[in-house]
């Protein structure tokens, strides 16, 4: 079990990952390279994309746009 594990952790990790180079492309203005991107981190884990989300919602002094990457969630939807 421990192997599964880490397996989960590594997914976690590297959907992250993806989902702040969306971060980054929604920053540089390109929308359909985010939404790939955040397509792309929620079929890695789909919790790590819901963490960062939250995460920026928190944090209103953040250099990316929470309101947009809800608006791109929204529109790729959960899935």
């Amino acid at each position: 079990m421990m192997a599964n594990n880490d397996t989960d952790t590594t997914a976690y990790e590297k959907a992250r990952e993806i989902t702040e180079q969306a971060l980054d492309a929604l920053k540089d203005g390109d929308d359909a390279k985010a939404g790939e991107l955040i397509g792309e981190a929620k079929r890695v884990d789909e919790n790590a994309v819901q963490d960062v989300h939250e995460m920026l919602e928190e944090d209103a002094s953040s250099e990316h746009d929470p309101a947009k990457l809800n608006e791109d969630i929204a529109k790729h939807g959960r899935g």
